[in-house]
């Protein structure tokens, strides 16, 4: 350590000028590398312009200060010495905890006359003219040894009193230096938690902020640090009462002003004591309650997993309504999903989700028809503490305020009831809500994606649906066509389910009987695609092998005798003409004709003569299959 760093050496020369005057002795300060720190003080003719006036005087100076310096901290004591020139100097260590990193010198002096033979040989060792080195002997000042012993002692006094001004300074310095890594390491720590801190005195003054409160106010740390907390938070937060009340307090519902707006925020409050464990300032930890709700959302599985690459089928009608879906995907405006049970409405709000400009929010989907009419305002809109007997203490908010900065998928709007749609209604309108029980206005800032399987139109005329709701809703429409309006994405769909639901269950289906597919084309699929997947369920569950065939189909689909003689009118009773391979072959080919003959017929406006010329065959061989088929004409 650098002893200018830790003495102040003006106030070092002044010392040494005083004394050195006082004494009647020259007087100098050097490091432990015998490098002067300060200037000399009261220095003799002799020894500055003759033994110093040369190299090897100064050399030798230089070496006598260093032997002397270190003689005194090795001994502990003041050290009293003949320099090489003959004079009597004296040295007082500074040190710093057991180590010399200076000295004060004090001396130029003789405590006797010199003797003249002594002094001459020293100045021809030296390299000086004897008679001008005699001459300026004598000019020496003489002083008793008894009082070069008592300067030597006051001198290191003084040095001592400088070792321990250096040692204060030293441990000053690492203090600062603790307290700088703490500062910066609290610092650190603040700048990097993902909540707002405001630290506020016990005048509740904030004193400091971190960069997320910044970003929270929309102000700078200039703009915070200063205030009183009342201005930021207002006077009815426990936030105020942290240090009149003296009670820290957790997770309570506050709501903070900035540059966009009021804020719902959590916080909590802590205090800091000080040594008579007084309140001496407290620490606030604000957090928007969106990033709450975000960790609720991530945690409880809030989010959407479909995209549209993950809806199955190549009918134009179904592209059609993927091509209107993911082109209002990327609007803002509300979106109702009309369509039939079972045809993947939420599938599609998922796909809108994930294709939106919300998709890193959450996504929430609520079921309005199968919530109970007096709990479905407080699972929407959230209720304070208090609202209501049975309430949760503390409030709860509603699925809103969940899904804030993100989708909320109202699944059977149509059956909402009418008082909760006038809640709606105002929520889409305002875009803020009030929670049952509270006064405070919470903004929120929601996408919604509306379904139902009725026609809102036709509730509209009913009475059962506000118009005004249904404008606010039906801004974009799209129409999900049912399974039996695209048939020919049943194969493909069938095809998909049996080898992913096949994987799930270790179970590999290589082969499946055209007469099943024919069948599964016919059906009416009143349950659309959920009843699909339900029979490659039970399909995969039952069967021992790696075929699919008729056996393996719902009764309801393949043993109505009726509803079979209905769709396939030349099929026997019990499909016992088509047992064999061949025969079944026979039975697919016989259906794909069916459905040709039906398609030209309807082609060619029920001419004959074109449908027989169109399939190469006689018109009387066209009449017989026409027959054959039972295809009314």
């Amino acid at each position: 350590m650098d002893l200018r760093d830790l003495i102040d050496l003006s106030f070092l020369q002044e010392f040494q000028d005083n004394f050195a005057s006082c004494v009647g002795v020259a007087s100098l300060t050097e490091d432990a590398g015998g490098n002067a720190l300060t200037r000399p003080s009261c220095f003799t003719e002799f020894c500055r312009n003759v033994v110093r006036a040369t190299d090897k005087g100064l050399q030798r100076c230089r070496q006598c200060e260093i032997q002397g310096g270190e003689k005194a901290a090795r001994t502990g004591k003041p050290a009293v010495y003949h320099c090489h020139a003959g004079l009597v100097d004296f040295a007082a260590p500074i040190m710093l905890e057991g180590k010399q990193i200076g000295a004060i010198f004090g001396g130029q002096i003789l405590t006797e006359p010199p003797d003249e033979k002594k002094f001459r040989k020293i100045a021809g060792e030296i390299g000086i003219n004897p008679n001008k080195y005699m001459a300026a002997i004598k000019e020496i000042p003489i002083v008793p040894e008894s009082k070069v012993q008592i300067a030597a002692r006051v001198l290191s006094s003084v040095a001592n009193t400088f070792s321990r001004i250096a040692y204060q300074k030293l441990k000053l310095q690492e203090w600062n230096r603790e307290l700088a890594l703490a500062n910066n390491g609290l610092n650190n720590i603040l700048n990097t938690m993902s909540d707002g801190v405001l630290i506020i005195n016990k005048e509740g003054t904030v004193t400091r902020v971190n960069k997320i409160t910044e970003q929270i106010f929309g102000k700078s740390s200039t703009e915070l640090v200063n205030q009183p907390i009342i201005n930021l938070v207002g006077d009815k937060t426990p936030c105020t009462k942290l240090l009149e009340q003296h009670e820290s307090y957790h997770d309570i519902e506050v709501l903070v002003d900035s540059s966009i707006g009021r804020i719902h925020c959590l916080s909590s409050g802590t205090l800091i004591l000080d040594e008579q464990l007084m309140a001496s300032s407290g620490v606030i930890i604000i957090r928007p309650m969106e990033k709450v709700q975000k960790l609720i959302n991530r945690l409880s599985g809030a989010h959407a997993t479909f995209k549209f690459d993950d809806i199955i089928g190549q009918s134009p009608a179904l592209l059609k309504s993927i091509n209107m879906a993911a082109k209002a995907a990327l609007g803002k405006s509300n979106i109702l999903l009309e369509g039939e049970s079972g045809t993947g409405k939420e599938i599609f709000a998922q796909a809108i989700h994930n294709q939106s400009w919300q998709n890193q929010g959450p996504f929430l989907a609520i079921n309005c028809g199968a919530i109970p009419r007096e709990l479905l305002g407080s699972e929407l809109f959230g209720y304070a503490d208090g609202a209501f007997t049975g309430a949760k203490r503390g409030g709860r908010p509603g699925k809103f305020e969940l899904a804030s900065g993100g989708t909320l998928f109202l699944d059977e709007i149509g059956d909402m009831p009418l008082d909760q749609q006038v809640a709606l209604l105002r929520v889409l309108q305002e875009h803020s809500l009030t929670r049952i029980g509270d006064d405070k206005i919470i903004p929120v800032d929601v996408r919604i994606i509306c379904a139902t399987n009725k026609k809102l139109a036709m509730e509209v005329k009913k009475g059962n649906f506000r118009q005004d709701l249904f404008y606010r809703l039906n801004v974009v429409s799209i129409q999900i066509p049912p399974l039996r309006e695209r048939r020919e994405d049943i194969a493909i769909l069938f095809n998909y389910m049996l080898k992913t639901i096949g994987q799930e269950v270790h179970t590999h289906i290589k082969y499946v009987n055209p007469e099943v597919m024919a069948l599964l084309k016919e059906y009416h699929w009143p349950g659309n695609v959920r009843e699909l997947q339900n029979v490659v369920e039970r399909i995969v569950n039952i069967n021992d092998g790696d075929v699919v065939t008729l056996e393996h189909l719902p009764e309801y689909i393949l043993s109505n005798q009726e509803e079979a003689v209905e769709r396939f009118p030349w099929l026997p009773p019990n499909n016992e003409e088509y047992s064999s391979e061949r025969e079944r072959g026979r039975f697919w080919q016989e259906i794909k004709e069916r459905k040709r003959i039906i398609d030209l017929l309807d082609h060619f406006g029920g001419n004959i003569s074109k449908v027989a010329k169109e399939m190469n065959i006689s018109r009387s061989t066209l009449y017989r299959r026409i027959e054959q088929y039972k295809i009314s004409i």
